[in-house]
């Protein structure tokens, strides 16, 4: 079958137009973002095109065939910018919400949790499930993505591409079943499969493939409420001395726990190493043999150095392939990656001239990010393999959860490091405060001398799949005359919006899932305008001023739902203001009409 177009852009042409065709060679983070994004600017230019995305997977099975090789994190600062882009991920995706982490050194145990006492870090499969579990309720991030993509308009093609050929401008794509279509810009988000990789090497262009490493991912089913005692709302991060391992964890998720080893060139033999390890051992039941109980494991690449030249005319390439984010967080950088890509090819043109411009200095940014973060883990290792420069860490980190507010600094610099919810640029300069060295000798020299302190690490933990912060009916979430300095984003319930007069209360608005309020502190400096208190049990998820602010800076489209959502605002309250006032008007005049009677 050849599908094809009389509609597609004039030969030449190097911009999308109205009838171009567009085809995405793999539907995973990249592949879904880039396609999300194109077709909301298209749609917000008002220019129709046609997107077919070809994805092999349908993340229906469970097991290899519905696996992505990933240990299933999506990181704190990701979940906020894709709240604030009007994506919330569905309860039936997240397996458990993530709000602290247990760090795990030969030294001792240690406890951190978020400053908020917030779930923003998302504990989720990327497939469908490991083996053995058919007939689960939960679903794919991935196939979610794939539903999002489809309902913005897109063309899911379930197979695999066997050849891609270039003639003049234009590419034709043909999959293994037959299907074949001819497109004026191509979308690469393969990953690292030889195969894939190998359709865009064919082309004989600049592009060179990242160098990469293995790695090691299994899950151990333990069932959810073994799951939720051992390990419940927490990731266990494992900092030990063990050649060639930069760290390992185990992140609870549903009737599975996921281990993740990070490192260079891992094999059968530093897992078992790590696994026989005290540490890990004793985060499993006394009588589990956890160096065979892994049915469900692979070795799978991760990118270590970006893709030389991942663009040419009319085809670009993003995600693993491309350029990812050392050692974590391949979906923070698969959105990055597939919004720069997808902005550079609606709003400035699909040339390679266009993407080395526009698309190019993304990529740039995250390689040197991921050069800054290959020194923090040089530090890592230092730490790593010194018992005395443990302890301080150790020590320092244990006094700073007694500590409320932005001064737990070596507590926020591991917290990042390991969730992927910051630059590592972010991290280093963190580093550089004052008092932070001063404090660290310090704790060192106390740890040093026997002044060390119990292990903060609790078993009280707060089980759900939800993340945000739970507010109960009544409960008010914002106050008004109160300082704010940050945004609130519904994840499930509904709130309203009250402006308080005196001892009266007017209602301006109620919101619902999905929707956003407290931006105005985000502009201004002003007290908070209005009280916003639940209707019902709500879950909000706040996003930082800072956060959002530099990625707007990095971004400015990402300010438009959010003006968008203002003028919306502005145009319902002038409606109302109208209504009261011509309501105000004929009271008015009927009063005037019976006075003169």
């Amino acid at each position: 079958m050849h599908v094809t177009s009389s509609n597609i852009s004039p030969q030449g042409s190097l911009k999308l137009i109205n009838g171009s065709r567009v085809a995405v060679i793999g539907g995973g983070p990249a592949g879904s973002f880039f396609t999300y994004f194109l077709l909301d600017l298209c749609e917000r230019l008002d220019i129709k095109i046609h997107l077919d995305v070809f994805e092999a997977h349908s993340f229906t099975k469970t097991g290899p065939a519905g696996c992505n090789h990933c240990g299933g994190i999506v990181s704190e600062s990701l979940v906020q910018m894709l709240a604030t882009e009007g994506i919330t991920i569905p309860k039936k995706v997240i397996q458990r919400g993530i709000d602290s982490y247990v760090m795990h050194t030969e030294m001792g145990v240690t406890k951190i949790e978020t400053p908020l006492h917030e779930k923003r870090i998302a504990a989720m499969f990327r497939g469908v499930g490991p083996l053995g579990s058919e007939g689960v309720e939960w679903a794919s991030f991935d196939r979610f993505l794939q539903e999002m993509t489809h309902d913005k308009g897109a063309n899911i093609i379930l197979e695999r591409v066997k050849n891609i050929s270039k003639e003049g401008r234009r590419y034709t794509v043909q999959t293994i079943k037959g299907t074949e279509g001819t497109y004026d810009l191509v979308a690469g988000a393969v990953g690292l499969n030889p195969h894939s990789l190998k359709l865009f090497e064919n082309l004989k262009l600049d592009f060179r493939p990242p160098e990469t490493t293995k790695t090691f991912i299994c899950e151990f089913h333990l069932g959810a409420e073994e799951i939720h005692r051992l390990f419940g709302t927490s990731m266990h991060v494992f900092l030990l001395d063990i050649p060639r391992i930069k760290f390992a964890a185990l992140i609870p998720k549903g009737d599975y726990v996921t281990f993740v080893m990070l490192g260079k060139d891992i094999d059968k033999k530093l897992v078992q190493t790590i696994l026989e390890s005290p540490a890990v051992k004793n985060c499993f039941p006394p009588e589990w043999d956890i160096t065979k109980l892994y049915p469900c494991q692979c070795f799978p690449k991760i990118n270590m150095a970006g893709a030389i030249q991942p663009f040419s005319d009319g085809l670009v390439l993003m995600g693993d392939c491309a350029v990812s984010k050392l050692y974590k967080n391949g979906i923070g950088a698969a959105y990055f990656a597939g919004k720069a890509a997808a902005t550079t090819a609606v709003l400035h043109g699909i040339s390679k001239s266009d993407f080395q411009k526009h698309y190019w200095p993304t990529c740039k940014k995250l390689n040197f990010d991921n050069f800054l973060g290959k020194m923090v883990f040089v530090v890592t290792t230092v730490i790593q393999k010194s018992n005395f420069l443990k302890k301080g860490v150790h020590r320092m980190v244990q006094n700073e959860q007694l500590i409320e507010g932005n001064k737990r600094f070596m507590s926020m610099v591991l917290w990042d490091t390991f969730t992927g919810s910051a630059p590592y640029k972010d991290i280093l300069l963190r580093t550089i405060k004052p008092g932070f060295w001063g404090n660290f000798i310090y704790n060192i020299g106390a740890a040093m001398f026997g002044m060390g302190k119990k292990s903060t690490a609790g078993k009280t933990y707060r089980d759900t799949k939800e993340l945000g912060k739970l507010y109960r009916k009544g409960d008010a979430i914002v106050t008004q005359g109160e300082v704010g300095d940050c945004l609130f984003v519904i994840q499930s319930g509904s709130v309203e919006v009250l402006h308080i007069q005196g001892k009266k209360e007017v209602y301006l608005a109620t919101l619902k899932k999905g929707d956003f309020f407290g931006e105005m502190a985000l502009f201004e400096k002003e007290v908070r305008s209005s009280t916003v208190r639940a209707l019902d049990d709500v879950r909000a998820l706040t996003v930082d001023k800072r956060m959002l602010l530099t990625r707007i800076q990095d971004d400015p489209s990402m300010a438009f739902r959010i003006l968008q959502k203002m003028s919306s605002r502005i145009r319902e309250l002038d409606n109302k203001l109208s209504r009261i006032k011509g309501s105000d008007r004929r009271n008015w005049d009927k009063r005037k009409e019976e006075r003169e009677e």
